[in-house]
């Protein structure tokens, strides 16, 4: 009997759910960074790239090889050689058995500009496998950040429905005093509770709305035990939208139109790769051999000697070959400069869009808070004449109502105002995560 309840009391404990914590949003920022399929991928990827450079760089550096050759030939050609004595005898000219080592070292010295090339294209793809594993990180802060705000939201919302709900519950008890004392009515009771009743709605709505920012966060982040998310002030500090505006300069740093400048590159370079199929390649050579034979193929003895050498050559005709490949690569970097220029029409649209966006939520920010101003200041009067005796209830719950929602318009156009501003600098490529990254600006 003790060994099964110790076997359910293990059961139970590992059955448990881990315990619920608080993080921070830089804490998910890493916990997504460290555990994303993507970017698993980008890694691979960029460690190819930095394979390519390495490779590129050998093209510089000459190429040594050796080699050892061993060989029996059963017959030789035979020479007629005086014998001495006024007559001829036959002699097999060589030796049968042979043995040949050496060392061979070749230099490049020119190859039509291929080599410069090569090492500029692969430096550019390492680049450009930087650039978009840093927007891939970009893309997973910003919408950890959009999520965040979501749960923000729906916090605040809660927030002040429970407020709300609380000085109801207030309200009730005085309408049940009044009640008592027969100076209210079965319908203000009614009219109260059916306010507290569409409040616990709202409420229950909001509730799942956290909670479906929570499942979010999770999903993003991995973090399954994250119970409620803080951010710094740095993300909930409001901006001043006439400080921020949306100029051509400031969108030549886009992230999606900086990855377009290393597609363009890499055009760029293919033509000129392409190019230098036309030039002559030069290359020096040299070799140290060892053998028997050596040089001399008649004598049966071991013997060192050298070749060196310079060698030249050059692609006279192709059936058109190169010329194709030049014309094509050019097309493909126009094909790539028109792309360019119709995203940079795009994110101009879509930054004048944001722009106006982040106006008009701070225009009605600004109207929305004076106008929860004035809705306290219409319950506290109306709470006060309604306590004695010179309101109705129905005119304190339309107080209250309009207060709420006042309150929670204020906070709705609060994170909308930082979920803009967010949209802003990360089109702009400036993100409040990373201000100092030179690979953000395009630097090589």
């Amino acid at each position: 009997m003790g060994r099964i309840c110790r076997i359910l009391l293990l059961v139970a404990v590992l059955t448990l759910p881990a315990a619920a914590r608080d993080y921070t949003i830089e804490e998910l920022f890493e916990l997504a960074l460290s555990d994303d399929a993507r970017l698993a991928q980008l890694d691979a990827d960029l460690s190819l790239a930095e394979s390519s450079v390495t490779a590129a760089t050998g093209a510089f550096h000459p190429d040594l090889s050796a080699s050892f050759r061993a060989a029996y030939t059963s017959e030789l050609p035979e020479m007629e050689q005086p014998n001495g004595m006024g007559g001829t005898v036959n002699v097999e000219a060589g030796v049968k058995d042979t043995y040949a080592a050496a060392l061979t070292a070749r230099q490049v010295i020119f190859a039509g500009f291929a080599r410069r090339e090569g090492l500029a294209a692969a430096k550019n793809a390492l680049a450009g496998a930087r650039y978009q594993r840093l927007m891939r990180e970009d893309a997973l802060r910003f919408s950890l950040l959009q999520a965040a705000y979501s749960y923000k939201l729906a916090d605040l919302s809660v927030g002040s429905l429970e407020a709300s709900l609380a000085r109801l519950e207030l309200n009730r008890r005085r309408v049940v005093s009044f009640l008592d004392q027969g100076f209210a009515s079965e319908l203000d009771l009614l009219e109260i509770d059916s306010s507290i009743a569409e409040l616990q709605l709202q409420l229950r709505q909001q509730q799942t709305d956290r909670r479906n920012a929570l499942i979010r966060l999770r999903e993003l982040s991995g973090a399954d035990d994250l119970d409620q998310v803080s951010l710094s002030a740095v993300y909930l500090a409001l901006p001043d939208p006439r400080a921020l505006e949306i100029r051509g300069e400031k969108l030549s740093g886009n992230a999606s139109f900086r990855a377009l400048d290393y597609r363009l590159a890499a055009k760029e370079i293919e033509k000129e790769l392409a190019k230098s199929a036309w030039y002559p390649k030069l290359s020096a050579f040299g070799t140290f051999n060892y053998g028997r034979p050596g040089a001399n193929f008649f004598a049966d003895e071991w013997q060192f000697y050298y070749t060196a050498g310079l060698e030249v050559s050059l692609d006279i005709w192709d059936g058109g070959e190169r010329g194709a490949s030049v014309k094509s690569a050019g097309a493909a970097s126009e094909r790539v400069i028109a792309e360019r220029a119709e995203l940079f029409r795009s994110l101009l649209a879509r930054g004048e869009r944001t722009e106006e966006s982040l106006h008009s939520a701070n225009d009605q920010l600004s109207t929305a808070e004076e106008l929860l101003t004035q809705k306290q200041r219409k319950y506290n009067l109306v709470h006060q004449l309604w306590e004695a005796g010179q309101q109705s209830t129905l005119e304190v719950l339309e107080a209250e109502q309009e207060l709420t929602a006042a309150d929670i318009r204020t906070k709705r156009l609060e994170i909308r105002l930082l979920s803009l501003y967010q949209e802003f600098l990360l089109l702009i490529n400036k993100p409040l995560w990373d201000h100092s990254n030179s690979e953000r600006s395009g630097q090589q």
